[in-house]
Formats: structure tokens, sequence, C-alpha cells
């Protein structure tokens, strides 16, 4: 009697922790999806140009400032920006030029923003530079740059143009063709020293 209860009994435990097993296969087989898109939206969101404005200017160069916002637990290294209406885009950065007064030049190797910290892009500080625009841009207009960083991820940000009549600062020695002191960001030489990128 306990021969045929065996096996009697095995046969519907076999059938819950088999349907029970596979009920688990399928949980993970969810989860690992939703992590997967999750790790996506991460990466996605991992630097940010918040409060980000551009300086209106009709012709010559411009710039543009705001907030870069690192999301993520490691340094990330902006390297270039792109923005179609113009000949050139460059990482810049202001430093002392001996003299008392404030030099402008390109910051080699790009802005490195620390894990979960933000880097201020200011007037008189590190800025987005934009020479040879071909289209001027309007105050209140919004325009498009795209942020690229060392490994060659692609991130859209938006800038929103103002009037502003500060940002004067002074080209390094060779950083500008026909620089002069107080010369204006938003002025209408070229920027001559890179060339088109």
């Amino acid at each position: 009697m306990r021969k045929n209860i065996t096996p009697a009994i095995a046969l519907p435990v076999a059938v819950v922790l088999g349907l029970s097993g596979c009920g688990q296969d399928e949980t993970r087989a969810a989860d690992s999806e939703p992590s997967s898109a999750a790790a996506s939206q991460i990466d996605a969101d991992a630097l940010s140009l918040d409060g980000a404005w551009v300086k209106a200017a009709d012709d010559g160069m411009t710039a543009v400032f705001g907030e870069l916002h690192n999301s993520t637990d490691r340094d990330i290294n902006l390297v270039a920006v792109k923005y179609p209406e113009a000949k050139s885009v460059e990482l810049h950065e202001t430093n002392e030029d001996g003299s008392g007064g404030m030099s402008m030049q390109e910051k080699k190797g790009g802005f490195v923003v620390p894990a979960g910290q933000s880097l201020r892009l200011e007037p008189g500080g590190e800025h987005i530079m934009i020479m040879g625009l071909q289209k001027a841009i309007e105050p209140g207009e919004q325009i498009t740059l795209e942020l690229v960083t060392a490994d060659d991820q692609t991130i859209e940000a938006t800038a929103v143009a103002k009037d502003y009549s500060g940002a004067q600062e002074n080209y390094a020695p060779g950083e500008a063709d026909g620089a002069h002191d107080g010369h204006e960001e938003s002025g209408n030489s070229e920027h001559g020293a890179h060339g088109d990128h």
C-alpha cells in the first residue's frame, strides 16, 4: 500500500516543482530585460548639460554655458561638441595671462566631469566656443548641440539663446587671428588658429 501511495504523491509534487521552475525561469528572463533597458537608460542619461544657454550672435563667434552633470559612478571626459550651423566648435578654458588679465584658449584633453558631480560652464571660465557661425542665433531661439565623450558616446543637448554683453576675454597667443584686448566672444572676427573641424 505504501508503494502505491508514494508514486501517487510523487507525481503531483514533481508537477508543482516543474511548474514553479518554469515560473522562475520566466521571471528571471523578465527581470533581465528591464535591467538591460535600465542600463541603456542610465547610459543615455549619464551626462547632461543643465540650464544651458548660448550668447545670441549674428555671426562670428559665440559661447555656450550651463552645468555639465555626471550621474554615473565614473568620471566622464567630454572631448568634443558638434553644432552643424558653425565651422567649428571647441572646448575652452580661461586662465590668468600673467599680466593680471584673463586669456582664453582651447582646453587640451577636454572637460572631465567627476563621478556624481557637476562642472559649471560660465563666462570667464570653462565654456563651449562656437566659431564661424553660418547662421545667426537670435535671442529666444533654441539650438541643439551634440556632446561627444572620450568613449565615443553622443548626447544631445539644447541651449536657449539670450542677449549677454559679458564674456569679454582675451585670446592666448596664437588662439585667434586678429584677436585683441577686450575682444568679445560674439565678435565678428573669425577664430582661425585651429581651422575647420
